[in-house]
């Protein structure tokens, strides 16, 4: 087979019509739709069940509740395809995105393959164009590692030094959703690449990013291929102030150092100021979430227990163009002592 598309629906009856014509859309024929039902309590058991009574190449796996990550692990646990797309199900995407995924990659021979984006962050608003930000054409690991992954693993000293000189931080940033990549599923099996089913925000970027340790080549496409629609009602929407948005910064912590631990110890500096910048807005959060505050604060400290934060917090350049920054910096270098 020479396509997986998996899609992770949880409570999605109002927006899985338009997925679904999407899927049926597509100019590659030879493919597998993988819906993962992740414990929905709405219709849209019985949506995707007459779905796959009409098309044979749609199949559904039902589970409890466990969120999306552990709901696309179903999805590769059960993947029969040489290449691996993903898609959500309140998004809508171009009926040539598999037929122009799977033909990238074989032309470039490669290994991993980025394409453009539209995006709409607003109920009923217009999408506009989200550009890949470079020509991501690699013929090495180390080409990859540098020109890619560096664009959503995290930030470094260098990009803070340059925000300092008037750069935006998000420049040379890169969305980190897998639903605009495509992945070879012999590389994901070989090196069991896997969501962490911890991280609820930003996972798919270290998804995409411990993918990247073992691809040798990548390819893109300029066009954009798929419709992002931002929901206010979202997963992300649903994390913010919240304890989950304070554990999913532990989390992630800990998955970005596995992932630097995979790699050698080479990644650190690469996401070195992101550990500070999430240090303060765990901070912050502690006084606008519903956790209590002895333990949202108790949270706070154990980030920064991290050996890692410390040396990162003593390190971070500091500015008198970011002065507000410089102080909090230098409050909990006197606080947190290395």
């Amino acid at each position: 087979m020479t396509a997986s598309l998996i899609v992770p629906c949880w409570n999605a009856a109002g927006t899985l019509a338009a997925c679904l014509a999407c899927v049926r859309a597509q100019t590659l024929t030879d493919f597998e739709a993988i819906f993962v039902d992740d414990g929905s309590t709405d219709g849209t058991a019985a949506i995707l069940a007459s779905a796959v009574a009409e098309d044979s190449r749609m199949r559904v796996i039902t589970q409890q509740n466990k969120g999306v990550s552990a709901a696309r692990n179903a999805g590769l646990d059960a993947a029969r395809g040489e290449y691996v797309f993903f898609a959500d199900p309140d998004d809508t995407f171009s009926s040539e995105m598999l037929a122009r995924g799977v033909a990238a990659m074989e032309a470039d021979g490669a290994d991993y393959c980025a394409f453009a984006y539209r995006r709409r962050d607003t109920d009923g608003g217009e999408f506009g164009l989200v550009a890949l930000k470079g020509d991501y054409r690699y013929r090495t690991n180390a080409e990859i590692r540098a020109g890619f992954m560096s664009r959503m693993f995290g930030y470094s000293p260098a990009q803070v030094r340059a925000w300092y000189a008037g750069t935006s931080l998000f420049v040379h940033r890169e969305q980190g959703g897998v639903w605009r990549c495509v992945y070879r599923r012999a590389i994901i099996e070989a090196h069991h690449v896997r969501f962490d089913e911890e991280i609820s925000l930003y996972e798919d970027a270290m998804f995409n990013c411990e993918y990247m340790l073992h691809a040798q080549s990548m390819t893109c496409i300029p066009d954009p291929l798929y419709d992002y629609a931002l929901q206010a009602h979202g997963a992300i929407a649903r994390l913010r102030r919240s304890r989950r948005e304070l554990t999913n910064k532990l989390a992630l912590l800990r998955r970005r150092k596995a992932i630097d631990a995979s790699a050698g110890g080479t990644l650190a500096e690469s996401y070195s100021c992101s550990c500070v910048f999430s240090l303060l807005e765990m901070l912050t959060l502690v006084f606008r979430t519903d956790v209590p505050f002895r333990e949202g604060f108790g949270l706070v400290r154990e980030y920064a227990a991290d050996a890692m934060v410390r040396r990162a917090l003593r390190e971070f350049p500091l500015s008198f163009r970011k002065p507000f920054l410089a102080l909090s910096v230098i409050v909990l270098r006197v606080l947190l002592p290395a």
